[in-house]
């Protein structure tokens, strides 16, 4: 990672309306609205049933791109992801909120370190594991889902965390959050909105719950409690803003330094004692007011054009706290038309290959320092991106994983 003491480090990374903010509930994703609009059932993901008719029509006809062989890449580079926890359903699958393997000797004997000590060990096994970036953060319960699809979520003092009958348990205890992120190929990415790019999106998700699932049960092996989560629990970008990876930017998702928003965020949830890393400011606020490319090539017209706002655009965003509000539903009737995923906002960001001198023609707020070219700079400095010629084209460089 980019050392973070190069970047301003700060301690109010977002704006909170604290009187209008409410914790988010799952019933208000897209994902579920769509779904209920669609079917009339209470479901997560009924509304992908669309996008699946819209892939095997195109893949009938012969649409190029969307041949047969082409989806069945996409199928294998998701399989992991369906087989670990489908996305996220909180305490499911190996997702589960209870040791897998770990000996009880070992869940009951808690190696003690100072929370310094124990966060390096932490962050090792977290890269050892799959993340390509980690922070750790206190789990803010503002953070923390209200409900999932039927039971809510409730944080209480109690000794282990625990779904029963009625609710999701959370121990007070459970105060950390270890977040990381896992970077997909932005050559693949910028391919949106065709296959190609759902395909790094599944390979992504796979590799969230590797890593989440491996990092909890080292965690219990260390005698602490873990919930390992990927789009369950708890609100995966605030929790990544305030722990140091990135910042929200116009397209309403996590801009990171190194990789910018091409990105798959999870986390996983703690009780033991460690070393929190800080929010950090490297500009994409002030870059992103100034750039309108996510928004000019989101095909549903999704992203605003105007400025951050405390008000939501739609039913399925959350009141409270400033920033771009993007129209959710929009975006996925999108996805039922395309018959895959699609990227296009991610792959139009220049945060991801970095600054090149023919962004200035389109820019109309040219500065002394312009945020993306330090950014690019500092990516070229500690090895994520290769600029042959400064202001040219760029390649984005990845790190060598040298575990799983």
């Amino acid at each position: 990672m980019i050392p973070r003491h190069e970047m301003t480090l700060t301690d109010k990374p977002y704006k909170i309306d604290e009187k209008n903010y409410e914790r988010y509930p799952v019933t208000n994703q897209a994902f579920a609205t769509v779904s209920y609009k669609d079917t009339g059932d209470i479901g997560l993901y009924l509304s992908l049933n669309k996008m699946m008719d819209t892939m095997i029509s195109k893949m009938q006809k012969g649409v190029e791109g969307r041949k047969q062989e082409n989806n069945a890449l996409d199928m294998g580079a998701n399989s992991l992801n369906l087989i670990l926890g489908n996305y996220g359903k909180p305490n499911s699958q190996l997702l589960k909120w209870q040791p897998l393997f770990t000996p009880e000797m070992m869940q009951k004997n808690k190696v003690n370190y100072k929370p310094e000590k124990l966060s390096e060990m932490v962050k090792e096994a977290a890269f050892l594991y799959g993340a390509d970036l980690i922070g750790i953060t206190d789990l803010n319960p503002k953070w923390v889902f209200s409900q999932d699809m039927v039971k809510p979520y409730v944080i209480k003092e109690t000794d282990k965390p625990r779904e029963t009958e009625g609710e999701f348990v959370i121990p007070k205890s459970m105060n950390k959050a270890i977040v990381m992120s896992v970077a997909m190929n932005d050559e693949m990415t910028k391919a949106s909105p065709s296959v190609k790019a759902s395909v790094t999106t599944a390979i992504g998700y796979s590799r969230m719950g590797i890593t989440a699932v491996a990092l909890a049960e080292y965690i219990r092996g260390l005698g602490y409690n873990a919930i390992p989560a990927m789009n369950d629990t708890a609100l995966s970008i605030p929790l990544a803003v305030d722990a140091g990876l990135g910042q929200l930017g116009r397209l309403g998702i996590l801009i990171t330094p190194e990789y910018g928003p091409n990105v798959r965020l999870f986390k996983v949830i703690t009780d033991m004692p460690l070393e929190n890393d800080k929010p950090i400011d490297f500009g994409v606020v002030e870059f992103c007011k100034n750039c309108y490319l996510c928004a000019e090539s989101c095909p549903s017209g999704a992203i605003s054009f105007e400025e951050p706002t405390f008000e939501p655009a739609c039913d399925n965003n959350n009141p409270g706290v400033e920033k771009w509000p993007i129209k959710s539903e929009e975006c996925l009737r999108f996805w039922q038309e395309n018959g895959a995923s699609c990227s296009n906002c991610i792959a139009a960001c220049p945060f991801i290959e970095g600054y090149k001198s023919t962004m200035c023609i389109e820019c109309e707020d040219c500065r002394t320092r312009c945020v993306l070219q330090t950014n690019t700079f500092m990516r070229k400095k500690y090895g994520y991106l290769d600029v042959k010629q400064w202001g040219g084209e760029s390649k984005v460089l990845y790190p060598r994983r040298k575990g799983l």
